[in-house]
């Protein structure tokens, strides 16, 4: 039987043999195939991980900058309306027609529309009175007399912008050895300290006063009249008219200007830092998962950890931004806080002086009318003129950061960063403010700003559309149409005054949330989130 058994084999041998060949192959084969699938499978599912990390991540840190904007933006509220005082010219204004009313022989003397304008301007000051609505408050302005706002004197410009006037000034200081002093209260903070206890330096104040172009007259008379006395005449009732009109203009577009650079700035800070730590986290869970293979295989240990892991950890410590760099990064906001808006304003006040110089307050316009007249003062703002004749838009450059070293020095300082650690060599926060002036200068920020003062100047015309011109709807456009709601320019001016209070101060805030959920910005924001393929090449 078995040499039967044997010979029946031996018969078979070669086909047995193939069968065999066969069934190990396909053994093989499914093996191979099963764990390229388990491979596939486990790429797929990190890859899905890593992705829904990296959109937690993304998505917590647009949270942190709406948060941060937020933090920062009762700073500049502060800075803007106190510097541009509508409501301290009305006022004025109000003073001047009671007292005029007063002296007057007759009482037909001032016109009604005086008192319209000031008590429609006073009702800024009162948000929990919604239904006074501004076509009602300047009923009596069709009465206002030509000869009250047609014949304004010029105001003075500066010469010189806030930021030329502050880094002169920081020179001036560094070269006679009286550099600012640190502030006590910078020790241990997380955070810069930008709220409302750290006002301008000395120096900076006394150059405010000394420009006409972006700080609004005072209204309140000096506590000390012997030692204020002036020889300037008080200003005339034409020139406290055209104060108001170009002051409200100014103010808010001042105030779409610094909102929309403080956002993108923001949105461009917080992206560097966030990209930073969720590189450092991805190299450390990679260098743990590295250490457990390496824990199970002792005879590689030594090899493996004199080299990958050596260069990983290298790697990592060119990625980790320390605590003090961090905060001396974020204080770079200090600048357009304090300095930077003021260099917009006087941008915006010499762009709107020059539009609505000659605009009297008893023109009619449209919605469509004042957009057109916008633009045009928006296109002054964002555009100079080179020697050539041609038209280049400005890069707001010196708006956002400190042009030399002597005002980055006192920005530092001012924002609570002690001494010694500002003197210190950084180079990581060198990288860091590098990295922010490319960005500025880049063809990416420069599209994203134009967007972005886009949609901040359609969130304002939305609330000229409620609060003024009523009933109107439909795009903005540069087309005329006979059939639209028109408005006085002067009844425009309460609508201007309370929307830049509702901007700078409104919770929820919508300037904040229309220019955060822009897909521009947050695509932006990506951009500079996931550049980091240079850093694993």
């Amino acid at each position: 039987m078995l040499s039967g058994l044997a010979s029946y084999f031996k018969e078979r041998r070669s086909g047995l043999q193939r069968t065999a060949g066969y069934v190990g192959g396909a053994y093989l084969l499914g093996q191979y195939a099963l764990g390229r699938l388990e491979d596939v499978r486990t790429t797929v599912m990190q890859d899905r991980s890593a992705r829904d990390n990296l959109r937690r991540r993304f998505e917590q840190n647009q949270q942190d900058i709406s948060f941060t904007v937020m933090a920062l933006l009762p700073t500049l509220g502060r800075h803007i309306l106190e510097g541009m005082d509508v409501e301290g010219v009305t006022c004025e204004l109000q003073s001047y027609s009671k007292s005029a009313k007063s002296s007057s022989e007759s009482p037909s003397a001032v016109p009604a529309s005086e008192s319209s304008l000031t008590s429609s301007m006073e009702l800024v000051s009162k948000p929990h009175h919604p239904d006074h609505s501004e076509n009602s408050s300047f009923s009596m302005l069709q009465s206002v007399e030509e000869n009250g706002v047609a014949t304004p004197t010029d105001l003075s410009a500066s010469s010189a912008s806030w930021v030329d006037q502050f880094s002169s000034m920081q020179s001036s200081q560094v070269a006679n050895g009286s550099a600012p002093e640190v502030p006590p209260n910078g020790t241990n903070l997380q955070m810069p300290r930008l709220g409302a206890d750290l006002g301008l330096s000395d120096s900076v104040l006394s150059t405010s006063t000394s420009s006409s172009s972006s700080v609004a007259p005072e209204a309140s008379p000096p506590e000390n009249g012997s030692a204020h006395t002036t020889d300037t005449p008080p200003k005339s009732k034409a020139e406290l008219w055209k104060e108001v009109k170009i002051l409200t203009f100014t103010r808010t577009l001042t105030i779409i200007y610094s909102m929309t650079l403080l956002t993108l700035f923001t949105h461009m800070q917080l992206s560097i830092l966030g990209r930073s730590k969720y590189i450092h986290s991805i190299i450390q869970a990679e260098q743990e998962e590295r250490l457990r293979e390496q824990m199970m295989d002792a005879s590689l240990f030594s090899l493996l950890w004199n080299g990958d892991v050596s260069e990983e950890a290298e790697t990592q410590s060119a990625e980790v931004i320390s605590e003090e760099t961090e905060r001396k990064y974020l204080t770079l906001s200090w600048w357009i806080l304090h300095v930077g808006w003021k260099d917009v304003g006087e941008r915006v006040r010499r762009g709107v002086e020059e539009v609505f110089e000659g605009v009297s307050l008893k023109t009619k316009f449209t919605i469509n009318d004042m957009f057109r007249l916008v633009s045009d003062v928006r296109r002054r703002v964002e555009y100079e003129v080179t020697f050539e004749g041609h038209e280049r838009r400005i890069n707001f450059m010196s708006t956002l950061l400190p042009p030399t070293s002597e005002t980055l020095h006192h920005v530092l300082t001012q924002g609570g960063i002690p001494a010694d650690i500002v003197g210190a060599l950084d180079p990581k926060f060198e990288s860091l403010l590098s990295e922010a002036r490319s960005h500025i200068m880049s063809a990416s920020f420069q599209h994203v700003l134009e967007a972005c003062l886009d949609q901040a100047t359609e969130t304002l015309f939305s609330g000229l559309r409620k609060h003024v011109f009523s009933g109107t709807s439909g795009p903005l456009n540069f087309e005329d149409n006979d059939e639209e709601v028109r408005e006085r320019l002067a009844a425009m001016l309460p609508g201007l005054a309370r929307w830049c209070h509702l901007a700078l101060e409104g919770l929820p805030n919508e300037m904040v949330d229309n220019l955060s959920s822009l897909r521009e910005t947050a695509a932006f924001s990506a951009i500079i989130y996931s550049s980091y393929e240079d850093r694993f090449s």
